[in-house]
């Protein structure tokens, strides 16, 4: 498996969508890139979330980071809903001798 997705629906009826893809890099390293989408409802289009922290986020409180500071990506979804769709990837990862 090279690609996994998960869509999640939020209580206020919003939903998110989790996109995994693995790819393999220089040395046949493998790596996996996450892409966080949302929308406002099933009626309308997914918007790419950014995966940039605020720019002055090394200037800020650890609670002013937690609110403001954290990127896009990390507002809309856990780190936990990330790692439970991108383990489904490490797991199906081949071993090499």
């Amino acid at each position: 498996m090279d690609k996994a997705e998960r869509i999640i629906q939020r209580k206020d009826g919003s939903e998110v969508k989790i996109v995994a893809n693995a790819f393999y890099v220089a040395g046949l390293h493998r790596s996996i890139g996450v892409y966080v989408f949302r929308r406002e409802d099933p009626h309308h289009d997914w918007q790419l979330t950014s995966d940039r922290p605020h720019p002055n986020w090394r200037n800020m409180s650890v609670d002013e980071y937690i609110k403001h500071g954290r990127s896009e990506m990390l507002r809309t979804v856990s780190h936990g809903e990330i790692l439970q769709l991108t383990s489904n990837l490490v797991a199906d990862q081949p071993t090499f001798c």
